[in-house]
């Protein structure tokens, strides 16, 4: 069985062939050609924070790529506390790059020592590969990241995953169904679960909070 850290460099070579081939833009981190649906997806990560808060809040983006969804925030005229966190040192080093004094981290958030707490963590398409992983392997690498998102969020998280209510299956596409990661979460994490599987891409977005909210 393959191990977090042989699943982990499967991602980053296959992120950093993307990223050389494409460049910051939304196929260079594997989303394809539709800047829309880049942007769709980093609505639903955003949507993890309520609407208007006041004050800064602090965010973790895992898989931050080149810091596209720090300038969707900044679009947005949402004020976050950022830090990005990503293995791909050339995308790491686009987003230092395009964003000087932002924090971004080169690093497996699995083991680093850098990341602290954060009021909100994000994963934006991590969980939506596997390429050639084995679909058992990455139930486990899937769940030793959200447990590690969770423990690091001092409010909550968001990831998303590819849906199984779907009529076509790709084999390099992870697929979880809804309900069956629902019930893991509401057994592993908390109560306080939101999931939006009502966007136009097969996928869904879960929501994970450590206490009531607005937002659930």
């Amino acid at each position: 069985m393959a191990s977090t850290a042989k699943i982990t460099e499967t991602l980053r070579m296959h992120y950093e062939r993307s990223f050389r081939a494409h460049g910051a833009t939304a196929k260079g981190v594997d989303w394809g050609e539709c800047t829309a649906d880049l942007v769709c997806r980093y609505d639903k990560m955003a949507a993890v924070m309520p609407a208007g808060a006041a004050g800064p809040v602090s965010l973790l983006d895992v898989g931050c790529g080149f810091g596209g969804f720090y300038e969707h925030l900044l679009a947005r005229g949402i004020a976050v506390e950022y830090t990005g966190i990503d293995v791909v040192a050339q995308m790491i080093e686009s987003a230092r790059a395009r964003h000087p004094g932002v924090r971004f981290i080169l690093g497996d958030i699995l083991e680093s020592s850098e990341v602290v707490q954060y009021d909100y963590v994000v994963c934006n398409g991590i969980l939506t590969q596997k390429l050639d992983v084995p679909a058992a392997e990455m139930d486990g690498f899937a769940a030793r990241l959200i447990r590690r998102m969770f423990s690091l969020c001092r409010t909550g998280i968001g990831f998303n995953v590819m849906t199984t209510k779907v009529n076509y299956f790709a084999n390099n596409l992870y697929y979880r169904n809804p309900a069956e990661m629902f019930a893991w979460c509401l057994t592993e994490f908390t109560r306080h679960i939101r999931i939006d599987h009502a966007y136009p891409l097969y996928e869904y977005t879960m929501y994970l909070y450590r206490t009531p909210t607005d937002q659930t």
